[in-house]
C-alpha cells in the first residue's frame, strides 16, 4: 500500500490491525516516512486551529450585531449550537483537502535558535549586541529587529541581518523578511546554510509559491538544511 494512502486511513481511523502494524513498523525504521507523516499532523493541526479561530470570531461578529436587539433564549441556544456543529465540521477536516500555504508555514515555522550570544545571567552591564538577542530569546521580536538593524548599521556584521530578518517573518512581515534575506546572499558565514530554508517559507507566505518551490528544490538538490523537509512539502505543493 502507497505510503500517502496509509497516513490518509490512519487519519480517517481505518487502519485495519495488520495495517496498523506495518503501519507502526515505518513510523519506528522509515525515517522519510515518519516526515511526511509528522507533516501531515502539523498541517492537519494548524487548519483546525486556523478554521476554529475564523469560526469563533465570525460567530462573535454575530452576536455583536444582535447586541443592540432583545436576544431570545432561543437564539443564543442556536448560536452556541452553530459554533458546535461547525467546530465539529472542522475536526473531520478531510485529509485530501488542499493545503494552504499559511498552513505550511505555521507548521514548519520555527525561529532559529540563538547561536551568537549564550544566555547568561551575570550581574555585568551588558552589551548592545547581548541585550539585542536577549529580546530575541525572550520573543520580543519588535524590538529586537530594530536592536539588529541598529548593531548591523553600526558593524556591518552579517548575522544580524539573519536574526533580524526572522523576527520580521515572526512578525508577520514576509516582505521585509525576503528582502533582509536577499541582503544576507552577499555573505557567507555560519548561517548562509540555513538562510533558504527561511526565504522559502518566506515566498510561501508571502504567497510567491513558485520562488518558494524553487528555493526548496534546490534545497533537496543540494541536500542542504532541512532537505527532507524541503522534499516532503514540494510533493505537496505539486
Amino acid at each position: 500500500m502507497e505510503h500517502k494512502k496509509l497516513i490518509e486511513l490512519y487519519f480517517e481511523d481505518k487502519l485495519t490491525t495488520e495495517q496498523k502494524t506495518v503501519f507502526e513498523n515505518l513510523l519506528d525504521t522509515d525515517e522519510k516516512f515518519r516526515a511526511q507523516f509528522e507533516l501531515e499532523e502539523q498541517v492537519k493541526k494548524a487548519i483546525i486551529s486556523t478554521k476554529k479561530d475564523d469560526l469563533k470570531e465570525r460567530l462573535k461578529q454575530i452576536e455583536h450585531q444582535q447586541a443592540n436587539k432583545k436576544t431570545s433564549k432561543y437564539y443564543k441556544i442556536a448560536i452556541a449550537a452553530s459554533l458546535i456543529i461547525c467546530l465539529s465540521i472542522v475536526g473531520i477536516w478531510k485529509q485530501n483537502q488542499p493545503i494552504s500555504n499559511d498552513a505550511i508555514f505555521a507548521a514548519y515555522f520555527q525561529p532559529y535558535d540563538n547561536i551568537i550570544v549564550p544566555n547568561s545571567r551575570s550581574n555585568e552591564v551588558e552589551s548592545p549586541k547581548a541585550i539585542a538577542f536577549r529580546n530575541y530569546d525572550t520573543q520580543k521580536y519588535k524590538i529586537a529587529s530594530e536592536q539588529f538593524a541598529d548593531l548591523y548599521k553600526t558593524t556591518s556584521t552579517s548575522y544580524y541581518l539573519f536574526y533580524q530578518a526572522i523576527c520580521e517573518l515572526q512578525l508577520g512581515n514576509e516582505d521585509k523578511s525576503i528582502e533582509l534575506l536577499n541582503s544576507h546572499k552577499q555573505y557567507s558565514d555560519n548561517l548562509s546554510q540555513h538562510r533558504n530554508w527561511y526565504l522559502a517559507l518566506a515566498y510561501l507566505k508571502a504567497n510567491n509559491v513558485e520562488k518558494g518551490k524553487t528555493l526548496l528544490q534546490e534545497i533537496v538538490n543540494k541536500k542542504a538544511y532541512k532537505h527532507k523537509t524541503a522534499e516532503i512539502i514540494l510533493k505537496k505543493l505539486n
